[in-house]
């Protein structure tokens, strides 16, 4: 099967990089009918069926996607004869997974007739349970199956309607099956997975685009842009890992404002750029104004720059979540404590994701359950926002304290400064189970509080449940070795005794989750020996370059 591109081919272009000026007009996305796969049914089982595939039905706004089996309706005579009675016979509609109308005459059906959507489980175990015979008056022949695979000739949508993955599907050379063709008619290379996902932030549209789509960044940007306007202004990419302390990364813009169009347009044109990567417009100076966005998360309102701090809306859940369960702990103990509020300790606490909501007046247990907490974050700039954010929300100084440390003293200041925390929040799923070592030497004080740890941070992805088990012990090893405490969260009798808990945050990748990993500080942490800071300590990175080393331990060279 071979596709069809509205596009050129890249092996025209002057440079690697389709310019924008290359995003077809919405005359192409409705000049013709396009052909969906779609699903014979049992009139009867209209209802049972769609409830069950939901997720895969097809959607468009105002567009039907059952059909029953009339004169003049587009369909094979095959698909209806040999028993099959049309008139208890429907046609349910299904979203499709391979490209939309890249294909025409038998090719389209047959590549309808095939498409991913089919390969789904539930639709498999749906066809082939229906080939049972059926007791109670079955419209099919005994034997043969009374749902089949079909497709569906639809007048295609208005643009206006169509989403950004349906904008994409007709743009792009996507994978449609598992032929093993690598490029289209154009010489195109095909896409396994179509990036119409993406992040929101205020007014900004955050993607994070694989190699193979960035030939495709512009026109990528652009259907984001104008199928998300007025609320998103500026589409950006990341063109980096999250490699400094303060956990941002730098950005290149796709669309909308602080996109020079012109300049754009010439480096795409350029003959010596063959490198998608070299024709960037990157987030710098210019953009500051453009990168300040403003949200509203669960009833607090945030400030951030994009560009300086970090933020992933796709946290939002676990933020709530988290609260939420800080709250009802905080509520039961203080019944017992008969304390005035509960201490909770934000040791990488960015611009307020959970120390805002937990501290806010406007908060519904803010009267009920009162909560203190002590938010820190290293970036300057974080702690601006915090400051900003702690006032815009009602967060009073008596509520919230806020620090500008490295996240090891701000651990070790909690404990020398006696502050009982019952709660430590470490949000920095890239390293924060390494900060864990801040509280060897741990002094349980007079209260002999013992607090609850939550971690966040990224592991392996378990292929089933069968490796769920060996997955959390990884996690659970990883926080043990650096608190210096073998066994006393992995180990059977040091799991119970400490309360260990691993929980999915999110699906991060194909082989990466983002994990939580709550615990109670084993009390075994006392005996370790503590952690000497000392920021005035260097070391030499490999190729000569040296940087600050922001501890030491006691007793071994740094």
């Amino acid at each position: 099967m071979v596709q069809m591109s509205p596009l050129p081919p890249l092996s025209t272009l002057p440079s690697s990089t389709y310019p924008p000026s290359a995003y077809p007009s919405p005359s192409h996305f409705e000049s013709s009918s396009l052909i969906y796969p779609a699903l014979l049914i049992p009139a009867r089982r209209t209802n049972e069926i769609q409830t069950t595939l939901k997720e895969l039905v097809f959607k468009e706004a105002k567009r039907k996607r059952v059909y029953a089996l009339e004169e003049g309706l587009d369909y094979a005579v095959e698909e209806v004869t040999n028993g099959y009675d049309p008139k208890k016979e429907r046609k349910l509609v299904l979203s499709r997974l391979g490209p939309a109308d890249t294909f025409s005459g038998e090719d389209e059906v047959e590549a309808a007739q095939h498409d991913k959507v089919f390969q789904n489980p539930i639709i498999k175990t749906i066809i082939a349970s229906s080939a049972q015979e059926d007791s109670s008056g079955s419209t099919s022949p005994n034997g043969k199956p009374e749902i089949r695979p079909s497709y569906m000739r639809l007048s295609a949508s208005p643009y206006s309607l169509l989403s950004v993955d349906q904008v994409l599907r007709r743009i792009m050379p996507c994978r449609n099956d598992d032929s093993g063709e690598a490029s289209n008619e154009n010489g195109n290379p095909l896409i396994e997975e179509i990036p119409s996902s993406f992040e929101v932030a205020g007014h900004v549209a955050h993607v994070n685009l694989r190699e193979e789509s960035l030939p495709f960044k512009y026109l990528i940007g652009k259907a984001i842009l104008e199928k998300n306007k007025p609320k998103i202004r500026v589409v950006v990419n990341k063109i980096g890992n999250i490699e400094n302390e303060f956990r941002t990364f730098p950005m290149e813009i796709l669309a909308g404002e602080g996109l020079d169009l012109g300049l754009v347009e010439k480096m795409c044109a350029a003959q010596e750029v063959s490198d998608p990567n070299k024709i960037q417009i990157k987030v710098g100076a210019d953009h500051q104004s453009l990168m300040q966005v403003e949200l509203k998360e669960h009833g607090c309102r945030f400030k951030l720059d994009f560009a300086k701090v970090y933020w992933n809306s796709r946290l939002s859940g676990e933020h709530d979540y988290l609260v939420k369960q800080i709250v009802t702990s905080a509520h039961e103990e203080l019944k017992v404590t008969k304390e005035r509020h509960c201490i909770v300790a934000d040791v990488m606490g960015g611009v307020g994701p959970f120390a805002i909501p937990l501290t806010s007046a406007n908060a519904s247990h803010y009267h009920k359950t009162p909560i203190l907490c002590h938010a820190n974050d290293l970036n300057p700039v974080s702690y601006h926002y915090l400051e900003a954010n702690a006032k815009s929300n009602r967060c009073f100084s008596d509520r919230l304290v806020k620090h500008n440390l490295d996240g090891r003293a701000f651990i070790h200041k909690m404990n020398n400064e006696g502050v009982d925390a019952s709660h430590f929040i470490m949000n920095l799923p890239a390293a924060a189970p390494e900060f864990l070592d801040a509280f060897r030497g741990w002094n349980f004080g007079s209260s002999k509080k013992i607090p609850t740890i939550h971690v966040h941070c990224f592991g392996e992805k378990a292929r089933g449940p069968e490796e769920t088990s060996r997955v959390h012990t990884q996690v659970l090893q990883r926080c043990e070795r650096a608190l210096g405490c073998p066994e006393s969260l992995s180990g059977p009798e040091g799991r119970e005794r400490n309360k260990a808990q691993v929980r999915i945050v999110r699906d991060v990748g194909p082989r990466k989750n983002m994990f939580c990993v709550s615990f109670l500080l084993p009390e075994e942490v006392q005996k370790v020996e503590k952690l000497v800071l000392d920021v005035n300590n260097k070391r030499e990175r490999e190729g000569g370059v040296e940087e600050s080393l922001p501890f030491s331990k006691k007793g071994k060279e740094s």
